[in-house]
């Protein structure tokens, strides 16, 4: 199935903690077996060479993706390749890669500072200190 939907040029959307609150009701064993199956799954499409884009299912999740993060390094995707989903990758898959998903001249300058540092613990990508949206400031922790 991993050859089919890589020629098909699919990428993944993964949302590996939705188990936990879909699985709410149920035991936690139960919860922790989904997300495993769910964290191998993307452990092969990674390791296949398929494309990741970071996403959530609002609404059915909570808003905070640190363990989002976590799982997706469980699942054996590293702090680069984490970032990429959040930004060089979807920039690419919607055909904007020339002006948006990196920090480069002629870009949009859009920017978030996180209050950590992610290669060392992903989960810092959700500590979000600054958002610069084409050059602005429109979010900052402080107020």
């Amino acid at each position: 199935m991993i050859g089919a939907m890589k020629q098909a040029g699919a990428a993944l959307i993964p949302t590996l903690q939705l188990w936990k609150y879909q699985k709410r009701h149920d035991r936690l064993s139960a919860q922790d077996e989904f997300v495993g199956v769910a964290v191998q799954q993307l452990r092969r499409w990674v390791s296949s060479g398929g494309v990741v884009l970071f996403g959530t299912d609002l609404g059915a999740v909570e808003y905070d993706p640190r363990d989002e993060y976590a799982l997706m390094a469980h699942a054996g995707m590293d702090f680069r390749q984490i970032l990429a989903s959040l930004t060089t990758t979807p920039a690419a898959r919607l055909g904007e890669s020339e002006r948006l998903g990196r920090i480069a001249d002629g870009f949009e300058a859009d920017l978030t500072i996180c209050d950590g540092d992610p290669a060392r613990d992903v989960r810092a990508l959700a500590a979000v200190r600054y958002t610069l949206r084409s050059g602005k400031l429109i979010y900052s922790a402080a107020g």
